[in-house]
Order: structure tokens, then sequence, then C-alpha cells
């Protein structure tokens, strides 16, 4: 397997990652596991901005790599 096919496939398992790790956080958000400063509505936006900032640069990323 060439390298740059290796660079995206971890690329994606990263992505799909944080996507998991997104919806692990708003769902203890949301039962009550974890409690926020704010709402748990204003936590699960910025939970979501964040990931999918860090997701998008990533995946930019990956496409200069690639």
């Amino acid at each position: 397997m060439p390298p740059s096919k290796r660079i995206l496939l971890l690329g994606i398992i990263i992505e799909i990652g944080l996507a998991v790790l997104g919806w692990y956080l708003i769902s203890q958000l949301q039962s009550g596991a974890m409690q926020p400063s704010g709402t748990v509505e204003e936590a699960s936006a910025t939970i979501l901005q964040v990931l999918g900032t860090v997701m998008g640069g990533l995946g930019g990323l990956l496409i200069v790599v690639y």
C-alpha cells in the first residue's frame, strides 16, 4: 500500500474517532453525567463548533498531504 493511501486511511480513522468523541460528549451532557458551567445547549454548541473546526482543519491538511 502506498504511503499516500496510508495517510488518507489514518486521516479517515482520526476523523471517525473525533466524530465518536463528539457524540460521546454530547450524549454525556444530555444524560446528565457531565455538568456544564452554562446550559447544556451552549455546551453542545461549543463541542460541535470545536470538533467541526478540528475536523475541517484535519481534512484540509489531509488534502494537502495526500
